[in-house]
């Protein structure tokens, strides 16, 4: 973190992200692909939010391979050693989901395309692709930072600390396929902030299954939390008022995020449909496009003011809370990372929704507020 010149938070480890090191062997990563592209993991897991990009889900409910390969004592060793603290799987919905570039339009065409043995051939580069240059791109480079790394090889795995440093995955050119598993920790660490949201699969994932999983999993944490306090209480020496003041407040902010991560996945599927995927998923890069705009401040108070938009919910309060903590200096927990903001900067409803990973809810209000149309009429 202190070589990216970032604040360390309060998250388990000062490690922002490692260099690739080796996770499976050439055998290894043959035995992964031959579960991974079974018929039933394929038929019940995979999605495709475009061609050319396959999506695999919760196959490790569907290949003992896959899940006990992530769950291995070794596995959870090395990775535990990358990062230095102990780790754990943040809940079995987030084991080894995979995201497939390869070619074809549709599942079926795609899966075809993916064999047990890697793919190592090239493809020849368009001249658009010769002449690109991912500097220039902001969709394939974040522009205030950037580092040449070596890339991860075949077999290879990277740790990066994904809920306090911005990052993104650009798509391979001149290859025929590329394929990246990821899985998700927490730290073991009692005290330490847990940073975990489900913005990014909230759209596409089977909320029927994630939903339990990460109250279970939240609740969990809430239960390990205070025994831990208990148990320091029972068997040391008497503790500051403070300190369970500290902990009431942390588990209250805790229990509130696992609820509002919980949206209804009907209101999801409306909003994704009305505004589109991409907006979805590029909703900070909207908000930051629009608060350019000559009459932001204008329209953004007056929607704030008048409360049209959901008038009666939960939101409005948090919005408060968060103006509170900027005016007090204290730091913002946030989707986006933690950090202390400007006091001289307002504070919107649409801060204050992106903050907390709902992407959908900030939709809705920035249609609801009018600024929709004016980024619209800025994207042209």
């Amino acid at each position: 973190m202190k070589d990216l010149i970032l604040e360390p938070s309060t998250a388990a480890s000062p490690v922002a992200g490692t260099v690739p090191f080796s996770l499976l062997s050439a055998e290894g990563v043959r035995a992964y692909r031959r579960a991974l592209f079974r018929k039933e993991v394929i038929d019940n897991c995979a999605s495709s939010p475009f061609p050319g990009t396959l999506i695999l889900r919760d196959a490790a409910k569907r290949s003992d391979f896959i899940k006990d390969f992530w769950t291995h004592p070794k596995t959870m060793a090395i990775v535990s050693e990358a990062v230095g603290v102990p780790l754990e799987v943040v809940m079995p919905t987030e084991i080894g989901h995979t995201n497939i570039q390869v070619q074809g339009t549709t599942i079926s065409d795609m899966a075809s395309n993916l064999k047990t043995e890697p793919s190592v051939e090239k493809l020849a580069l368009s001249s658009e692709d010769q002449a690109y240059d991912p500097l220039k791109d902001t969709s394939s480079i974040i522009p205030w930072h950037d580092i040449q790394v070596e890339g991860p090889q075949l077999g290879y795995a990277v740790m990066l600390q994904g809920g306090e440093v911005c990052h993104l995955a650009a798509r391979a050119k001149g290859v025929k396929e590329r394929i990246s598993t990821i899985t998700s920790y927490r730290s073991k660490v009692p005290g330490i902030y847990d940073s975990s949201y489900i913005t990014n699969v909230r759209p596409y994932a089977d909320t029927k299954s994630l939903y339990p999983e990460w109250e279970r999993y939240r609740l969990q944490k809430l239960r390990d939390e205070i025994t831990h306090f208990l148990d320091e209480t029972s068997n040391g020496p008497a503790r500051e008022k403070t300190d369970i003041h500290t902990l009431v407040n942390q588990q209250i902010e805790y229990l509130k995020r696992t609820s509002r991560q919980m949206v209804d996945p009907e209101y999801t599927k409306q909003i994704v449909e009305k505004y589109g995927k991409p907006a979805y998923y590029d909703s900070p890069k909207i908000w930051k496009v629009v608060q350019s705009a000559p009459d932001f401040e204008i329209i953004a108070s007056r929607a704030d003011s008048k409360r049209q938009w959901m008038p009666g919910s939960p939101y409005w309060m948090d919005l408060q809370g968060s103006i509170e903590t900027i005016r007090l200096g204290s730091p913002l927990q946030s989707a986006l990372g933690t950090a202390v903001l400007d006091k001289t900067r307002a504070w919107y409803m649409g801060d204050e929704l992106l903050r907390q990973g709902l992407n959908e809810m900030f939709l809705d209000w920035l249609g609801n507020s009018g600024l929709w149309e004016v980024y619209c009429n800025m994207a042209g």
